[in-house]
């Protein structure tokens, strides 16, 4: 018998990778984990890392993500189920709600709230639209904040867990029109600018698989083998079709008008105290003390507007729109004439057509992003490369959905103002009362300034109306890049960035 023996060990099926990092490139292999491990994973993990063996680096190896996918979609084992009957909300029976928001049980409100805005933005489906796992993920997050943004679900959900009756809709999925509908300002902004139809886009997204099957079945498919092209529609289904886009545009009107009209008679309301008080005074220092109360008031509430999410962005933005149609009216009713309406109507229109080059650019950015973050993740990628594009995306994402609803908001507003200002049952004399207190409101609102702890920056009332209107504004996410950023430019080791 030989002197020299080897041990041996069952064979297993190691993969081959080479380190990403430049400064290694060792070619390596590694044991996979196993599917039930990989099924076990927390809601919100989608991959995992490989350390190098030779420069001792993490790094997230070729189709981590689609290892986790395939392993959940064959049902790995769940996590050993708990011995307790009921929990607390200090040590919840089940944790997969927290898990999917990456938050601690004893995370605040608020503290759930940012952690879900930036989520939605990176699970966002449009955003994924090739990767089928991502809808339900995204179902997941909705609900799991459906659930731990209401204190009396979320004190259900710690004592008895997902299973509780009546915690969730039926189908386990809180609408997104609901969830999106808060996303940016909340009930606190529902009198000013309504509700912001991010939330429809975003079902109408999630829809789209459902749309492409009815349309398949409706024999408006492509031919097979050819899926490049276009697809031929008989004269009945070419009505059908036409049919249905000017119902939904007329639905789409329908609600625009509606909820124009409701905000018409908010802002009416909130006017008339200025309004109707100097059009009784008849002395101009009361006149003058009206005008002072009158901004102490508003600016009382723009104080508590702008604790709300996105609330400094939003007032800004009001502001602005309030500010120019007041100074339009003013203006084309005072002593130069149309002249100086003219004026003002040219300034607003390069104004809306800045913001939505500054809105379609922002779109683009993001999905430069995501399409860096895809092909890095099928190729292997370094974890703080991945980490680096995912800051990216978040910061981006938010940013691109912001200028999306501010141009709805501005457009809104707009459109609500002229309402109130060119009502033609009042008379002239009103009519230059609600331009005077318009002006008002317009002027505080985009004065307002986050306080000194929040990061974003903020727009003084001195500065000038395009940027007041936040046509260059950086609407950012929180996260290590960003406060880096933020923190050179205040040191004046980088000039700010040209948002």
């Amino acid at each position: 018998m030989a002197s020299l023996n080897v041990t041996s060990r069952p064979k297993q099926a190691f993969i081959a990778v080479s380190c990403p990092y430049t400064t290694c490139r060792a070619s390596i292999e590694y044991l996979p984990p196993s599917a039930s491990d990989l099924a076990a994973l927390p809601s919100h993990e989608t991959s995992f890392t490989v350390t190098c063996c030779s420069c001792n680096k993490q790094f997230e190896p070729p189709n981590a993500t689609k290892m986790v996918r395939e392993a959940r979609k064959s049902g790995g084992k769940d996590v050993a189920a708990r011995k307790r009957r009921i929990g607390t909300d200090e040590n919840p029976l089940d944790m997969a709600y927290y898990d999917a928001l990456g938050v601690p049980a004893t995370a605040t409100i608020e503290e759930i709230k940012k952690a879900y805005r930036k989520l939605a933005i990176k699970l966002h489906p449009d955003k994924n639209p090739n990767n089928p796992e991502v809808e339900e993920k995204f179902k997941a997050l909705a609900t799991a904040y459906h659930v731990l943004s209401d204190p009396e679900l979320r004190h259900k959900y710690n004592e008895f867990g997902a299973s509780t009756p009546g915690l969730t809709p039926e189908d386990g999925f809180v609408d997104p029109e609901e969830v999106f509908g808060s996303l940016f300002g909340g009930e606190r902004f529902a009198d000013i600018i309504g509700t912001i139809s991010i939330g429809k886009d975003m079902k109408d997204a999630l829809q789209q698989d459902s749309d492409d099957l009815e349309r398949q079945a409706n024999g408006e498919s492509t031919a097979e083998g050819d899926s490049s092209k276009k697809p031929e529609l008989t004269p009945e289904q070419k009505a059908a079709k036409e049919e249905k886009e000017r119902k939904q545009t007329a639905e789409r009107e329908k609600q625009r008008a509606e909820r124009v009209a409701k905000l018409v008679e908010k802002l009416v309301r909130k006017l008339s105290i200025y309004t109707e008080s100097v059009r009784h005074a008849h002395d101009p220092a009361l006149e003058r003390e009206v005008e002072k109360s009158f901004r102490e008031i508003t600016r009382l509430e723009a104080e508590e507007l702008k604790h709300e999410s996105y609330g400094v962005e939003l007032l800004n933005a009001v502001g602005f729109v309030y500010s120019a149609k007041s100074k339009h009216y003013l203006a084309s009713t005072g002593l130069f004439g149309s002249f100086g309406g003219v004026f003002h109507s040219a300034a607003s229109s390069i104004h809306v057509v800045r913001e939505t080059v500054s809105t379609v650019r922002a779109a683009l950015e993001l999905k430069k992003v995501f399409e860096e973050l895809a092909k890095a993740e099928e190729a292997g990628i370094t974890v703080d490369r991945k980490r680096e594009l995912e800051e990216q995306a978040a910061e981006k994402g938010m940013r691109a959905l912001f200028k999306g609803a501010k141009l709805e908001v501005e457009s809104v507003i707009r459109e609500v103002s002229e309402a109130v200002l060119y009502d033609t049952q009042i008379g002239k004399e009103t009519q230059r009362l609600r331009a005077q207190a318009l002006g008002i409101v317009g002027e505080i609102y985009m004065g307002v300034k986050k306080d000194k702890e929040d990061a974003a920056p903020a727009v003084g009332a001195g500065e000038s109306e395009a940027n007041a209107a936040g046509g260059d504004e950086f609407v950012k996410v929180d996260t290590k890049a960003s406060k880096e950023r933020d923190q050179k430019q205040q040191n004046g080791q980088e000039p700010p960035q040209p948002w």
